[in-house]
């Protein structure tokens, strides 16, 4: 797995004036919070890298690209509508959108190009959960159950086939593919977790998506089989997307617990019915040094993979007014002066072959978004 770009939706007005609602997709190059390990300037690099290790977060600030292109939100104002957004696949170059009436496109960063998708079974909304197990886009609603009787809550998005005739540029496209595929729905009753909030998810091996909650347990979905089973009845430790890093042979993500979530790894590989993957102390790291400065609040946080060991950690925060402080106005409301992200670059080594695992920080950048909501990053 390489991507080049790590996406980011950001929720603005977009035209003269007021403008209307929208989100603007901005692409950030992820290498940038690494020192280079190769070519000129490596030395030097390694140095300030060894320095950075050895002290509190230091952090630049940076500018942010310009928006590749942007989409409109899908009401008025005054109206209640969503939309969510997904990446497909692992290049970071295809994102889906659905609005709250399932309108459906696909969008091609490579190509700048945008196409109508056919809707889903039933809209999705902003929380629901997105995994590609190769081609196929899994959504899933992030609480499973629901009220309507057509509500349908699992759904598989599979890629257009296309077929090009030698020696011209006409497309065939079989009317067939490029289709959602509904997958479940709230009448299946096999070990489906109705009523329970996802609350962290991944895809373990090359065929089961993982869903874990805090009071039903944890679930796999054969997308081979179709066939959903209880793995547990104890909660993944993690919050959150759970990323596996093959050449690690570790699961990584953040830690459920905490004001802040911590990056953590564990091997869910070894899980048992019987037996919950643990969170080693050795295992649990801080790419932000702590303490976080006063006004700063959390928001939310992602965590992208790149490959070869190395991660893009993103948090986004709120800047408090003057005068807010972590540890005494914690549960108090406060005017929010600016929202701002961290991009981080972090490289997790083995010392050794089958050795402990090492986190190395890289650079932290920071974007600021005045008073815009980052709503996504993908």
């Amino acid at each position: 797995m390489s991507r080049r770009f790590v996406n980011m939706m950001v929720s603005r007005s977009i035209g003269r004036g007021r403008g209307r609602l929208g989100y603007s997709l901005h692409r950030i190059d992820p290498w940038r919070c690494f020192y280079p390990t190769r070519g000129a300037g490596r030395a030097e690099a390694l140095e300030e890298l060894a320095a950075n290790n050895n002290k509190k977060t230091w952090m630049e600030d940076a500018r942010l690209p310009r928006s590749a292109i942007s989409f409109f939100h899908p009401c008025p104002p005054d109206d209640i509508g969503d939309i969510a957004f997904a990446s497909l696949g692992c290049s970071s170059n295809d994102i889906i959108s659905t609005d709250h009436d399932g309108n459906t496109l696909l969008y091609d960063a490579a190509s700048g190009a945008v196409r109508a998708m056919p809707a889903p079974h039933a809209p999705k909304d902003c929380c629901t959960i997105s995994l590609s197990i190769g081609d196929t886009l899994y959504l899933l609603n992030r609480y499973p159950a629901g009220p309507q009787e057509d509500y349908h809550p699992f759904e598989a998005l599979t890629p257009c086939r296309r077929s090009f005739k030698e020696g011209c540029n006409n497309v065939k496209v079989d009317p067939e593919e490029d289709c959602h595929h509904l997958l479940n729905n709230k009448d299946d009753a096999l070990l489906f977790p109705p009523c329970y909030f996802i609350e962290a998810y991944s895809v373990v091996g090359d065929s089961q998506i993982w869903i874990s909650t805090r009071s039903g347990g944890t679930f796999s979905f054969d997308t081979t089989t179709s066939v959903w089973t209880q793995l547990g009845d104890w909660a993944l430790p993690f919050y959150g997307h759970v990323h596996y890093a093959p050449e690690l042979g570790l699961w990584f993500g953040f830690t459920s617990s905490g004001n802040m979530q911590r990056l953590a790894a564990a091997d869910l590989g070894a899980a048992s019915h019987a037996s919950p993957p643990v969170l080693h102390e050795e295992l649990v790291w801080d790419e932000i040094v702590p303490p976080l400065q006063d006004r700063w609040v959390p928001m939310m946080d992602y965590l992208l993979p790149l490959g070869a060991g190395k991660f893009c950690v993103a948090r986004v925060f709120d800047m408090a007014e003057e005068g807010w402080r972590r540890d005494k106005d914690r549960n108090n409301y406060y005017d929010t002066v600016e929202t701002f992200a961290v991009f981080t670059g972090v490289e997790l080594q083995r010392d050794t072959a089958g050795g402990s695992l090492r986190m190395i920080r890289h650079k932290s950048r920071r974007y600021s978004f005045g008073h815009m909501t980052i709503s996504f990053i993908l």
